[in-house]
């Protein structure tokens, strides 16, 4: 079982063996599941894929992605910033 929560924004590529094999994506969402032994990290991902008809994204089990790319805290409060406030 993966131990290390990838972050939204991260590039994974799909290595379960199914119809979306090898596709690689983005992190849209994280759902971990709580209440797990110290240690142990469970979790979904919603992936945007690419090269696909499909324009939801998907849900992956955490073993059924590996990391292509992990955004940078740098490239997280970029995005951050960029992102339109509902502050006025």
């Amino acid at each position: 079982m993966n131990n290390h929560v990838l972050p939204a924004g991260s590039r994974v590529r799909v290595i379960s063996y199914g119809p979306f094999r090898e596709l690689k994506g983005t992190i849209r969402k994280v759902d971990t599941i709580p209440g797990l032994e110290a240690g142990e990290a469970f979790c979904f991902y919603l992936v945007e894929l690419e090269g696909t008809h499909i324009k939801e994204p998907i849900w992956f089990e955490c073993d059924e992605v590996e990391v292509v790319d992990c955004p940078s805290s740098d490239d997280e409060r970029d995005l951050a910033g960029s992102l339109p406030s509902n502050e006025h």
